[in-house]
């Protein structure tokens, strides 16, 4: 059984120079996910982001009784032009 990855992204949210926050999202739809927050919150004139995509994910697998068991992962990413995606997402919809 072979498991395939969807493209994560993370949209990172800072308020004056501050992150407020991420979003994070590893669903089938996750640029379109980062669109709708990104729509929801991009007329705010205090807010500026930062868009990342997941180039590897690091998996701590233990095994217990014969089972492995997923303790945790870890995201690497990478920036991503916000605009570009933002724009490809658009056509997709």
């Amino acid at each position: 059984m072979t498991a395939t990855m969807h493209t994560a992204y993370q949209l990172s949210i800072y308020k004056h120079g501050k992150l407020l926050g991420n979003f994070q999202s590893d669903t089938p739809q996750a640029l379109q996910d980062m669109q709708t927050v990104w729509q929801l919150l991009r007329h705010h004139p205090a807010l500026h982001f930062e868009l990342l995509q997941v180039i590897e994910e690091s998996r701590l697998l233990m095994q217990k009784d014969g089972a492995l068991q997923l303790l945790g992962h870890q995201y690497r990413y990478v920036p991503c032009a916000l605009t570009q995606l933002i724009e490809e997402a658009s056509c997709s919809i």
